[in-house]
């Protein structure tokens, strides 16, 4: 098996990645320079993007756009299904959705965003359908401070000059779907992370965003590694109980199903996981 599609523990070493992916290769540049952990990939970002590929495989935009748990669907808007994916590091998880039919917005911090992900974006583009816009998002920031008309940066400091206009086309709530991947690893992301997926979930969920016949909150998948039992489990009770986010998890025999781990000796991926959510629709909800 070529060397880049290891698992990403076996190819960080490697300062360009000719990443294969359904039909393209994608060129992906990383920095396992150990000033960030957003600048090479993840094993996270591996499952996931293998397993949605599998999952989305064969379904219409109609039924991407808004599925329910009950399998039916609402085609209210001819426009493609739009994600937005937190902590997109070197990009792989935003170009498998792009490659499968959706708009992303791809976020992450200054740092990642400005050193391996927007060249990332930019150098793989043409390779996919969907449009993806690389922007700043700074969990820490208050929703309520939230820039959603600056082509570069969500969570700009307010001193800085607005960029926003000249016709730029933004990717905004509301969103179809919400994705993250190898971003529980420390307790101090839990709630930051957390309370960014409910703000994200309660703008796509707005009556003035969403028909409402349609009203249903972005399906979220989140992949994770669990290196630390404890803070996983507690990262999920709180989830639920703190910001009404309902997560269950992909039973690993569908992530073997969806192709994960093929070519790959089982301990090379053991500890990962794919949990799929939703909010609740009222906790925190916009009065």
């Amino acid at each position: 098996m070529p060397d880049t599609t290891q698992p990403a523990h076996h190819t960080k070493h490697l300062p360009v990645l000719a990443y294969p992916f359904n039909s393209v290769v994608f060129h992906l540049v990383q920095r396992d320079d150990g000033t960030s952990n957003g600048t090479a990939l993840w094993l996270g970002a591996q499952v996931l993007s293998i397993y949605l590929s599998a999952e989305f495989k064969g379904k219409s935009r109609k039924i991407i756009e808004s599925e329910t748990d009950n399998n039916t669907s609402v085609l209210y808007d001819t426009a493609r299904p739009k994600a937005v994916e937190l902590g997109s590091g070197i990009g792989l998880m935003a170009l498998a959705l792009a490659s499968l039919g959706y708009d992303v917005l791809a976020t992450d911090t200054v740092h990642v965003c400005a050193s391996v992900l927007r060249s990332n974006i930019n150098a793989n583009a043409h390779l996919v359908p969907g449009r993806i816009h690389v922007r700043e998002l700074e969990w820490n920031i208050n929703p309520t401070g939230w820039i959603w008309d600056d082509p570069l940066s969500i969570t700009s400091p307010a001193s800085l000059p607005r960029r926003g206009g000249n016709g730029f086309d933004f990717l905004t709530p509301p969103f179809d779907l919400i994705v993250s991947s190898d971003t529980i690893y420390d307790t101090a992301l839990v709630a930051p992370l957390f309370e960014t997926i409910h703000a994200l979930s309660v703008l796509s969920s707005a009556p003035a965003l969403s028909p409402p016949s349609s009203f249903s909150p972005p399906v979220i998948y989140l992949a994770v590694e669990r290196r630390d039992p404890t803070l996983i489990t507690a990262a999920f009770r709180r989830a639920g109980e703190e910001w009404g986010l309902s997560f269950q998890r992909i039973p690993e025999k569908r992530l073997r199903r969806a192709g994960v781990g093929v070519g790959w000796d089982a301990e090379e991926w053991e500890g990962v996981e794919v949990w799929r959510g939703r909010w609740d629709g009222v906790t925190g909800a916009i009065k």
